[in-house]
């Protein structure tokens, strides 16, 4: 196992998920358990306590991605990298009082995942 970060994905796309885990782990990421909901990311990051959390903003259910994100910050010192498919001046204002270590626009580029992460970690 790598000494590398341990990494949250948040991302309700499984296809994009799944691509994202796979590049992670081949840098040598630690990929705690997907997450596909708000509620669902909480508790893996309760357990898992990842240093970064690659945080999807759009996602089914209760919780948003910045209202999850601000549920694990009231209990984890851990960062994000924001993901959404649209780009609006509100969503950046918001994301941007959670300190996020970025903001990408979808499609996600590895590389540029892998930039920020290699970084920061």
């Amino acid at each position: 196992m790598a000494d590398k970060a341990r990494v949250l994905l948040v991302e309700d796309e499984v296809i994009t998920a799944t691509s994202l885990k796979l590049e992670l782990e081949k840098a040598g990421y630690y990929v705690c358990p997907l997450a596909t909901r708000g509620d669902k990311a909480i508790k893996i990051a309760l357990v898992e306590k990842p240093d970064v959390v690659l945080m999807d903003v759009n996602l089914a259910g209760n919780l948003n991605g910045i209202e999850t994100a601000q549920t694990i910050l009231e209990t984890l010192d851990t960062k994000f990298i924001f993901v959404s498919g649209y780009h609006d001046d509100e969503l950046v204002k918001k994301i941007n009082t959670l300190n996020p270590l970025d903001y990408v626009i979808k499609p996600v580029s590895v590389e540029r995942i892998m930039g920020v992460m290699d970084a920061n970690f």
